[in-house]
């Protein structure tokens, strides 16, 4: 088969990956233009595809978000500013002309997981991707579960204080409120009223500050209420926990902990992804590789 140009939108970058094989040979990266219009980040793509190959054959990309009809929509805009329904699938096309398979980054990441699973009895998995946002892919029964809208696996907009903070989806108390990035940031610069980054709390909690502790327990409680909730409507095997947020030394003993202090019947064991920061694209790639569409 031809090579495929992958690609990822991310929060801060877009990065181009030649794949081939099922590996990825070369990696290209780009700052991601915040303007609020698709159509920047379409041609941003396009510039960045370009310097790989002048017309590529395969194009699969993986972005934040719902995609649905090969459009896309930010359900929070304060992790990808984009108008609603742009349609990047057409967009792409008339800038590269080649149809492009566009899915969330999230559901790439945990087909790929699921491919990584190796015989193991387990057949429904959640990959969680907790990072400056909060995402998860759904593969139930071995199949990748994307729902008619796009919208299957946005756990991170399950609510868990229903008088929480004012979410960027429009919700009160999502667990993206409490337990992504930046989240984790905010809610250690108000209760020690100095600016904190993510790093910075993970550090300060290591060292014993108590307010960093709260958050990150707080944070771990949400994520383990969230995955009560997939549990309990999806009946999942296994959760795989990634995500800048979710590789954070320390960070998955926690979220383990929490599990353990819910009723028995929601607890699943919790385990670190082992596909790494390139899953999403490999994901998207074998998915191309096998027909897959939305």
């Amino acid at each position: 088969m031809d090579p495929i140009i992958a690609i990822e939108i991310g929060s801060l970058q877009i990065t181009a990956a030649h794949v081939a094989g099922g590996k990825i040979t070369e990696h290209h990266q780009m700052a991601i233009p915040r303007t609020g219009h698709g159509g920047d980040i379409a041609n941003a793509i396009a510039d960045l595809v370009r310097k790989i190959t002048p017309r590529p054959l395969r194009l699969a990309v993986i972005t934040p978000g719902i995609i649905a009809n090969g459009n896309l929509t930010s359900l929070n805009p304060q992790t990808l500013p984009v108008e609603n329904n742009y349609p990047i699938v057409a967009a792409l096309r008339r800038r590269l002309g080649v149809h492009a398979l566009v899915i969330n980054d999230a559901q790439a990441a945990a087909i790929h997981e699921s491919r990584l699973m190796k015989g193991k009895a387990a057949s429904s998995l959640v990959f969680t991707t907790v990072s400056a946002s909060i995402g998860a892919g759904l593969v139930i029964d071995g199949r990748l579960h994307v729902g008619r809208q796009g919208l299957a696996g946005h756990a991170g907009h399950i609510t868990v204080d229903w008088s929480g903070t004012l979410c960027g989806c429009g919700r009160r108390g999502c667990v993206e409120t409490l337990a992504s990035g930046a989240a984790i940031a905010r809610r250690a610069s108000e209760s020690t009223g100095q600016g904190m980054s993510a790093p910075a709390v993970f550090a300060a909690a290591h060292a014993g500050d108590e307010c960093c502790i709260r958050v990150l327990e707080d944070a771990a409680n949400a994520l383990a209420a969230m995955i009560a909730d997939l549990v309990a409507g999806l009946d999942i095997d296994l959760v795989r926990l990634g995500g800048s947020i979710g590789i954070v030394p320390g960070f998955l003993n926690r979220l383990r902990a929490a599990v353990e202090r819910l009723p028995d019947i929601y607890r699943r064991p919790v385990e670190p992804a082992r596909g790494g920061a390139d899953a999403g694209l490999l994901g998207v790639a074998a998915l191309l590789n096998e027909g897959f569409s939305q």
